[in-house]
């Protein structure tokens, strides 16, 4: 069946702006999205709602931060070790590149960026599991609907037997 020459341009011309309208409501999506990610991670807000938590977040990363880039004793120790051995034997570490640890594994050079890199995400994975879990504990001990911010509403904090 044909349609007439003017109800197929208004069938086209309602698809296009089928289309526009779809382009449009996408867009204004990815918009909102954007901004609620953007609120929930900003450290800002959940200083202010949960300054605790925030705070024990920041020292466990810090911590981590500083014992993650700063070596320990040990490590500095064999670091100035081997560069001692390196200028008594500098002919048998010539030949190779490769470092060895003390456990006998050979293990491959990586760049600077590359060795910071493995270590800040080996760092910030349990630092996040670490907050994430602390969040939700103390969203669970206490109870928004009570007010008093104790976890069990049958508990009087007054009461003289307690």
């Amino acid at each position: 069946m044909q349609l007439p020459k003017d109800k197929s341009q208004s069938e086209a011309m309602f698809l296009k702006e089928q289309a526009a309208n779809a382009k449009a409501a996408i867009k204004q999506a990815l918009g909102d999205f954007g901004k609620g990610l953007g609120h929930g991670v900003d450290p800002r807000a959940w200083t202010q709602e949960y300054p605790w938590v925030s705070l024990g977040a920041a020292a466990v990363a810090g911590f981590v931060t500083a014992s993650t880039l700063i070596p320990s004793k040990e490590q500095q120790a064999l670091k100035r070790l081997a560069r001692i051995e390196k200028a008594l034997h500098p002919e048998q570490h010539a030949a190779t590149h490769e470092r060895v640890e003390s456990d006998g594994k050979k293990v491959e050079k990586k760049g600077f960026l590359a060795a910071i890199t493995g270590d800040l995400i080996k760092a910030v994975g349990p630092a996040l599991a670490s907050a994430l879990t602390a969040g939700m504990t103390a969203q669970a001990v206490t109870d928004p609907g009570n007010g008093n911010g104790h976890a069990d509403p049958g508990i009087d904090p007054n009461d003289p037997s307690i």
